[in-house]
């Protein structure tokens, strides 16, 4: 054989190997399951979170994937157990974009841990869905990056609503924890009352593994206010609601969602009777009006299949809790199929045009280029008794029924 021939030969045969292995790997790419990395607080005092945000997952994943998956490819997990920490939730998120390769990024659920995870998510430029409700969390801190919460500004001018048209109060004081939810939440109530003419007696804070807020409830009292806001993670609730009725503090107390989500938790911590002259913020999508009817509600039957698909677990489970994750995966499915990309400013800038044309359990959905808030003030209500929903589940609401 001619060695020129030869040589042209085996040169085809290489480049017809090397194109049949890039084809391949091409295709092999293409059609490996999209990885979710789940940031979550699977031990540490937030870990009931990390239980709730696994089922979520676990029903979520298991519906889509039934459906043929995202993008036409079916979806898995992994769990990085923030614990809690925002120094854990730095390493945890390193691992999963690193070591583990993931595509996309839910949770955290905690306004602090997604603040410490948001430079090493953006600089990945990864799709990104938390459940953080701080202001600061805004475009340029996350430019990938969407909440399926309210944030702490919207949450303050709907209590601040409350307080003034509905309870017509004339002062408050305020306790909250030191968590970038609560604290932002605070901050916005300090802008807010003074428009509408409510006085602030007195604001005290404690840490989130506090059990004894005795010293913050007497100082406050103090001041004689007409109401006590409470701005909460949700897992020391009822340690400061034993602690009002145990120096005798008959105050009201009208509190954000962390007030509600574990009433079973909260009266083990502070009594039966625990949510006695209380009041939370709660989606509007969990609470009814008296002729509302029975199973009505979207939430309602989230529940009904998270009951099958979590048969052993049910019991332990906060559905309230479990909506947040279940839809931030739901979010990220609409935000990746409308932009037919796992590429993060693909993903953001079809949000901040089309997110109004998602609908999750909670509600529809907005985002602009100024806000990646997906959940607006519009979403929320008030509720009374979270311990005892009616047939169906749903919460008592107090205002905004005709």
């Amino acid at each position: 054989m001619n060695s020129s021939y030869a040589s042209l030969t085996r040169r085809a045969m290489l480049a017809g190997a090397v194109a049949v292995f890039c084809t391949g790997q091409a295709f092999a790419q293409a059609n490996r399951p999209i990885k979710i990395g789940f940031l979550g607080s699977m031990t540490g005092t937030a870990a009931t979170s990390g239980f709730n945000g696994v089922a979520a997952l676990n029903m979520a994943l298991k519906e889509i994937n039934a459906q043929g998956g995202i993008l036409g490819r079916k979806v898995e997990f992994v769990i990085g157990d923030d614990q809690s920490l925002p120094t854990s939730a730095v390493t945890e998120v390193r691992r999963l974009i690193d070591r583990e390769k993931v595509d996309v990024v839910i949770g955290p659920i905690a306004s602090q841990l997604t603040l410490a995870a948001a430079p090493i998510v953006s600089e990945a430029k990864l799709p990104w869905v938390s459940v953080t409700g701080t202001a600061a969390m805004t475009p340029q801190a996350g430019p990938y990056h969407f909440s399926m919460n309210v944030s702490t500004d919207a949450q303050a001018e709907a209590m601040a609503n409350y307080l003034e048209r509905t309870l017509h109060v004339k002062s408050v004081a305020m306790l909250h924890d030191v968590g970038g939810n609560s604290t932002g939440a605070i901050e916005g109530l300090k802008k807010e009352l003074p428009k509408r003419g409510i006085a602030i007696t007195g604001v005290q804070s404690y840490e989130l593994t506090a059990t004894d807020m005795t010293p913050q409830l007497l100082a406050l009292r103090k001041g004689n206010p007409d109401m006590l806001v409470f701005a909460s993670a949700g897992t020391e609730t009822g340690y400061v609601l034993k602690g009002r009725d145990e120096i005798g503090w008959n105050v009201r107390i009208v509190g954000t969602p962390g007030l509600i989500t574990q009433p079973a938790l909260t009266m083990k911590l502070g009594g039966p009777n625990a949510y006695h002259d209380t009041v939370g913020m709660n989606f509007k999508s969990q609470s009814y009006c008296p002729n509302d009817p029975l199973n009505s509600s979207e939430y309602v039957r989230l529940k009904d299949r998270l009951k099958a698909s979590e048969p052993e677990n049910y019991a332990k489970l906060f559905p309230a809790l479990v909506t947040y994750i279940y839809d931030a995966v739901y979010a990220m499915k609409g935000g990746l199929e409308g932009s037919k990309s796992l590429a993060g400013p693909a993903f953001a800038a079809w949000m901040e045009k089309n997110a109004n044309t998602l609908k999750v359990t909670n509600g529809t959905l907005s985002a602009s280029g100024a806000t990646h808030f997906l959940m607006g003030p519009n979403v929320y209500t008030f509720i009374v008794d979270p311990e005892k929903p009616r047939a169906d589940g749903l919460l008592k609401r107090v205002e905004g029924c005709s």
